[in-house]
């Protein structure tokens, strides 16, 4: 046994001990509140107290010299909906959310769809597939800028090599294009995300479904129309708008590539929220700008509870895969029932099974150079000799390779690289922070996940499992403004408590989510066992269920240091010295004061920081399909 605590027990007619609750039917017991209470209480602190300020910075005008504030009620919301800025930025949050949505998930059901296939370096693929997602938007920023620079650009000088120089141009020059290369790299970044979730609701899929069409006659498109299509449409809801809020609050790759240029022509509303929060310090209309993409945001987290969620019954809610998957089929009995058809071929079965199989080859390296090309692009960057990177008519082959970047940036005691100093002690910073961050959320998630796993039909439970899932809809600019107007006061900015607090809004949703989907996953018949062999809920927990759930712990951990790793906003607003400054920070930094001799150790510090994602990206692939998100596309 692994209990050794006791509880009060009786002995039924037959003489078999069976354990005697002490609380009253129908009353849950107090452990079930003390799983979820330190996660509750600390996002009211960091998250709901920060929000009820910044809505009382936008109602107020500020003046951060003589630190005066006067209460202007709505006039700072008048003033934003009276600008013209305000409604064309709002045009084009729009029309780039609604690109980069349609292109995520366009590209993430075709991956999912070949990954889900068996063939020959699927695990390979399948890491593959995950780096441009791994990658920190910064370096991704930093990589795509690269390939449409206009005057010695990757991309021109691919025309170049190839004796199509006369089609080269300034990628950057025209706003629209601009505004549509920009969503091209968000895709490239948010695609994985999608094939993730997809691609373990495929894993989930029982075979006999498609054994049972294929029997019935029916064709590929029909079975994907009929069966996966249906299948997959929870999982689809759900990534869509995760892709929704993502292409809502990106930043980072803005800030990196264009800055709102040329002109205004990418700036969406993050963007010109922290103009004026940061850049021309209006403080209260850039919290009225960051509370109108707030409320965006959870309308469409709304939108996805109340209108989209698919309704399960109660009974499955908590169950396991396979009583979910039985749901499903007894949900949709015609899925499974085709009528079988005469079809005429327009080419022989030999020729069509054919043609399917090199559809399907030239699918798998598609997918390949989709992901990896521009990665070993940036490495060649990394290594190219600074002349190279500068050359007119530009070209995509180095004349030699050499590790001086690398030296730069590894060595660059007693330089006059500034930046370039920075590198090492930022990339500890980085694992330091990521760390410490990981470990906290997903502790305290763990204990969280339990309590909204088990007690899910309670109201109390049920509620406040939707106001944690809301708090990860508020865009991260909407906090740092608050975070940075009282850590200031607090003495917090530059410090790793500051850092840790600010990243655990982001961090301590997902961990709790994380976790929920995998208890959910646990027999309620191992917990109950445990409880009449004498266990204390407590030991029973610690004993029993966190052995039990030990890979969706790991996959909890490594997704926290990921998004922790990648993590720039919240960095580059609350650090101002090397100290706590993490590799992101110092990257873009290059970008603020690079001359031509920095473009080289700007691209080594990129590589080196995408170095530890892709590592845990290439070893942990497995728990990242099974243990994280095979849960999570349930809900």
């Amino acid at each position: 046994m692994v209990c050794e605590e006791r509880m009060t027990a009786t002995t039924d007619t037959q003489g078999i001990e069976f354990s005697t609750p002490r609380r009253r039917a129908g009353r849950l017991p107090g452990f079930a509140y003390l799983t979820v209470a330190p996660t509750l209480i600390l996002m009211v602190v960091i998250v709901a107290l920060p929000l009820i300020y910044s809505l009382y910075l936008s109602f107020n005008s500020t003046n951060p010299i003589t630190k005066r504030w006067i209460f202007v009620g709505l006039a700072n919301y008048t003033k934003v909906f009276q600008s013209a800025d305000f409604w064309w930025s709002l045009a084009r949050t729009g029309y780039f959310s609604l690109l980069a949505v349609i292109g995520t998930t366009v590209f993430g059901t075709l991956f999912a769809l070949v990954l889900n296939e068996r063939f020959a370096g699927r695990g390979f693929l399948r890491s593959i597939v995950l780096l441009p997602w791994a990658m920190a938007p910064v370096s991704i920023g930093v990589l795509w800028s690269f390939v449409y620079a206009g005057n010695f650009g990757l991309l021109n000088g691919l025309l170049h090599d190839l004796g199509l120089g006369r089609y080269a141009t300034a990628w950057f020059g025209d706003g629209f294009r601009a505004l549509n290369l920009v969503a091209l790299t968000q895709i490239w970044n948010q695609a994985p995300l999608t094939t993730l979730m997809l691609l373990s609701a495929l894993q989930s899929m029982p075979a006999n479904l498609h054994r049972a069409a294929v029997l019935d006659g029916a064709g590929p498109i029909k079975r994907f129309l009929a069966i996966t299509l249906p299948w997959l449409k929870p999982t689809l809801l759900f990534s869509t708008i995760i892709s929704t809020i993502n292409a809502f609050m990106t930043f980072d790759i803005i800030w990196i590539m264009t800055r709102g240029g040329p002109g205004s022509a990418t700036m969406t509303l993050s963007w010109l929220g922290y103009l004026q929060s940061f850049q021309f310090l209006k403080f209260g209309e850039g919290a009225a700008i960051l509370y109108v993409l707030t409320i965006l945001s959870l309308a469409c987290a709304i939108l996805y509870f109340f209108v989209l969620s698919p309704r399960r019954p109660k009974a499955a809610a908590a169950g396991t895969g396979e009583d979910t998957a039985l749901e499903v089929v007894r949900a949709r009995p015609a899925m499974v029932v085709m009528k079988p058809r005469i079809r005429r071929r327009i080419v022989s079965a030999a020729t069509a099974k054919t043609l399917s199989r090199l559809f399907f080859r030239f699918s798998i390296v598609a997918i390949f150079v989709w992901s990896f090309l521009p990665v070993a692009a940036l490495v060649f960057i990394s290594l190219s000799p600074a002349t190279d990177l500068i050359r007119t008519p530009p070209s995509i082959f180095p004349s030699t390779l050499t590790f001086e970047n690398y030296r730069m940036v590894l060595m660059a005691e007693g330089t006059a690289n500034v930046q370039a100093q920075r590198v090492p002690i930022s990339l500890l910073n980085s694992f330091l922070i990521g760390s410490i961050v990981a470990v906290l959320n997903v502790g305290l998630g763990t204990f969280a996940g339990y309590g909204f796993a088990r007690y899910a039909g309670n109201r109390f439970f049920s509620i406040s499992l939707w106001a944690l899932l809301l708090t990860r809809m508020v865009p991260a600019l909407t906090l740092v403004l608050p975070f940075f107007v009282i850590f200031r006061s607090l003495g917090l900015i530059d410090t790793y408590p500051g850092m840790i607090i600010a990243y655990s809004t982001i961090l301590m949703p997902l961990a709790a989510w994380m976790m929920k989907t995998a208890f959910e996953t646990v027999p309620l018949s191992l917990e109950r066992a445990a409880l009449v062999d004498g266990c204390s809920r407590w030991t029973m927990f610690r004993k029993v269920l966190v052995p039990v759930v030990r890979p969706g712990i790991i996959a909890a951990l490594i997704f926290c240091f990921l998004v922790s790793w990648n993590e720039f906003l919240f960095a580059m607003i609350l650090t101002s010295t090397p100290r706590t400054q993490t590799i992101p920070v110092v990257i873009a930094g290059f970008l603020n004061q690079a001359r031509f001799y920095e473009y080289g150790p700007l691209f080594a510090a990129s590589v080196l920081a995408i170095l530890p994602p892709v590592a845990v990206t290439f070893f942990f692939q497995r728990y990242l399909i099974q243990g994280a998100l095979s849960g999570a596309v349930k809900g």
